[in-house]
C-alpha cells in the first residue's frame, strides 16, 4: 500500500530556467536509440522571464548565445552522433514555480508528485460562463493540475475518458472541493457529475484517489 502523498500548491515565478538545445525532428534524421530525433540540451542558469503586452510569457525576445559558444551541445545524449549546422538550434526554457510555505522552487516537468499548479493558460482564456468539463475549467474558474505518483499530470476539470455524459458540456467528470493551498483539497462524485468511476484517477501505472488534501490507493 502507497504511502499517501500530501497535495501541495505550486505559484508561477518571474523567473525561468534556460537550456541550450540540439536537436533534429524526426522526419529528417531519426535517432536510433529512441521514437523520435536527436536531442541534447546543455543548463545555462536562470533569467527573467520576458512577457508580451497581454501577458503571456514572450519567447521571440531572448538572446540566443552565438554558435561558436562552446556550451552548445555536441552530440545526442541517446544515441552519441554528432550533430551539425543543419540540426537545430533553440533556446529552450521553462517557467520557475515555487511552494510559499518553504520557498521550494522547481519547473512544472521536475515538480514531485502531489505538486498541484493552475494551468493559467487554459483558465485565462475561458469566460464566466465556460466552466465545466469541455472546457477544463473548475468553479472557482481554474485549472488544476496534479501530479500522480507516477509522473502523470492529472488535469482534475479535464472531461474523463469514461465519461458517460459526454453531450453534457457543464457538469464535472472529477467533483472538487476546498483549496490546495490550505490543504484541503478533495475530489470525489459528490455534485454536478456523470457515472464515470467513483471519483478516482486511473493512469497508466497508478489508480488512486484525492481525498482530504492527500493522493490515496
Amino acid at each position: 500500500m502507497m504511502t499517501p502523498i500530501k497535495v501541495f500548491f505550486l505559484e508561477p515565478t518571474d523567473r525561468e530556467r534556460r537550456w541550450l538545445r540540439r536537436f533534429s525532428f524526426s522526419d529528417k534524421r531519426q535517432c536510433p536509440k529512441q521514437s523520435y530525433g536527436c536531442h541534447a540540451m546543455f543548463e545555462i542558469g536562470e533569467a527573467d522571464i520576458l512577457y508580451t503586452a497581454d501577458g503571456y510569457i514572450d519567447a521571440t525576445g531572448r538572446l540566443m548565445p552565438p554558435k561558436a559558444d562552446p556550451r552548445w551541445p555536441k552530440a545526442c545524449a541517446a544515441c552519441g552522433r554528432a550533430f551539425d549546422d543543419g540540426d537545430e538550434w533553440q533556446l529552450f526554457s521553462r517557467q520557475i514555480y515555487v511552494r510559499a510555505s518553504d520557498g521550494f522552487r522547481c519547473t512544472l516537468e521536475d515538480a514531485p508528485p502531489g505538486a498541484c499548479w493552475n494551468a493559467w493558460w487554459i483558465a485565462d482564456r475561458r469566460s464566466e460562463e465556460q466552466i465545466g468539463c469541455a472546457w477544463m475549467v473548475g468553479p472557482d474558474g481554474r485549472s488544476l493540475v496534479v501530479k500522480c505518483p507516477d509522473g502523470h499530470q492529472w488535469m482534475v476539470d479535464a472531461r474523463a475518458s469514461n465519461c458517460t455524459k459526454p453531450d453534457d458540456d457543464k457538469h464535472h467528470c472529477w467533483v472538487r472541493h476546498g483549496r490546495p493551498e490550505d490543504g484541503t483539497l478533495h475530489v470525489d462524485k459528490a455534485g454536478n457529475t456523470c457515472a464515470a468511476g467513483a471519483g478516482s484517477i486511473q493512469t497508466g501505472k497508478w489508480h488512486g484517489f484525492l481525498r482530504n488534501g492527500y493522493l490515496v490507493e
